[in-house]
């Protein structure tokens, strides 16, 4: 029987995306608005087979829905499979998704249950359910099931000092007893990312590494490996592959005080990086990209304020487009042109040159003329000192693209492979 997984087609970080530009709109005249209301352009579906290439529209695993909604920024995906029916909230998170899909094909190739079977034979077969219920429910199986205040300051005691567990983790006790380091090596095999979001996958993963761990075969080392670094935000480069496995296969609780310690050094204030560190929508992951790319800008003054938009984050999906906004963004410092300091944008970022040029970079897969962002695009030419640049990871409509231009901007679409080269 096929799985239907019923994903959010709108979560929270829609709201976020949908009002982070409206407050500049505000500021607009009224009567300006009144009168040009019908002008702005409206959302409206656009076709898989016109804004992907065919390569990644479909293959034996899985099929891309031809209707594609666009929300003014990103486009948002459905993808059915053998596995279930899934949702990409952009085109960055649907190769990620597509990548996943072939993952969990090539994982669901791997029988586990002589495994099963001989740990069983070893263990017993109460020692295996309760490893088992460990792994699954550890707070219930050690402590019982605590709610109300007194677990809100528990975990509010919890953070001082230390770190809280993220929603992708596995628990603390799966991680003490080795399943988390067999699931990463297992990750690491099939380039995925071990706090992926998404459940087949995560399920497939738990399997593989329960197997390896009970019966010691070394699922994680014998298994083929799938091409590609689906786990990383963006590129495919082979720094990314490193920074995927260093990730699968580095501790959370290790990864957690790396990037404690290279934001202090950043000299970024404590509580800001305690606050950003312990919020559980950021996996280990997304905050160790996310750290890579603000050492790549250390030079950039005013760094804090990245982490203070990372703090407005409330889901996954948030975190993600301020994390791929900041890889972007490092990679034009890298790549393009040193960037002074970061500036206030709305709810988000942008940067400025020395020269006082803005620079504004966005993961966004279709910018339309919306009455939000021609809200944001005259606040910011308000603002510029010279000229304005946009860097984006799609591409514009032809009346967003022209009232740019008309504004002075210089609009610089599809530009991952600038900003961002495969090496």
């Amino acid at each position: 029987m096929r799985t239907r997984l019923h994903l959010p087609a709108a979560p929270l970080f829609l709201l976020f995306l949908l009002t982070l530009l409206i407050m500049p709109v505000l500021l607009l005249p009224v009567a300006g608005l009144a009168a040009g209301r019908d002008n702005f352009e409206q959302p409206r579906p656009l076709r898989a087979r016109d804004v992907l290439p065919p390569a990644i529209l479909q293959d034996k695993n899985y099929t891309v829905a031809d209707r594609v909604d666009n929300d003014g920024l990103f486009n948002h995906y459905t993808v059915s499979s053998p596995f279930g029916t899934f949702r990409a909230n952009s085109t960055s998170a649907l190769l990620t998704l597509v990548h996943e899909i072939r993952a969990i094909a090539a994982m669901k190739k791997i029988r586990t249950d002589e495994t099963t079977v001989q740990a069983l034979k070893q263990s017993g077969k109460k020692t295996v359910q309760g490893l088992k219920t460990l792994f699954e429910d550890p707070e219930k199986t050690l402590e019982g099931a605590v709610s109300g205040v007194n677990s809100l300051f528990n975990r509010a005691a919890a953070t001082i000092g230390s770190r809280e567990i993220t929603d992708s983790e596995d628990s603390r006790v799966a991680q003490f007893i080795g399943l988390s380091k067999s699931k990463g090596q297992i990750a690491t095999r099939f380039a995925v990312n071990m706090y992926s979001s998404n459940p087949v996958l995560q399920e497939e993963l738990d399997r593989l590494a329960l197997a390896d761990y009970m019966g010691g075969l070394g699922v994680g080392l014998a298994t083929a490996v799938v091409p590609g670094a689906g786990g990383l935000l963006l590129t495919t480069s082979g720094t990314a592959r490193l920074l995927n496995e260093a990730i699968n296969t580095t501790p959370a609780s290790e990864l957690w005080l790396r990037n404690r310690d290279k934001l202090r050094k950043l000299g970024i204030n404590s509580d800001t990086v305690e606050l950003f560190l312990n919020n559980p929508v950021f996996s280990p992951a997304a905050t160790t990209v996310l750290v890579a790319a603000m050492e790549e800008m250390r030079d950039v003054a005013d760094l804090g304020l990245l982490l203070k938009v990372a703090l407005q984050a409330s889901d996954p999906d948030m975190a993600r487009i301020i994390t791929e906004t900041a890889v972007l963004t490092a990679g034009y410092h890298k790549n393009i042109g040193r960037l002074a300091r970061l500036a206030p944008m709305a709810r988000l970022f942008c940067a400025e040159k020395k020269d006082g040029t803005l620079v504004v970079v966005l993961p966004t897969d279709h910018i339309i003329w919306s009455a939000r962002v021609a809200g944001v695009a005259k606040g910011v030419t308000g603002r510029a000192k010279k000229g304005i640049e946009i860097w984006t990871y799609g591409d514009f409509s032809d009346r967003a693209r022209s009232e740019l231009e008309r504004l002075g901007w210089q609009v610089h679409p599809h530009s991952q492979d600038r900003l961002v080269p495969a090496t």
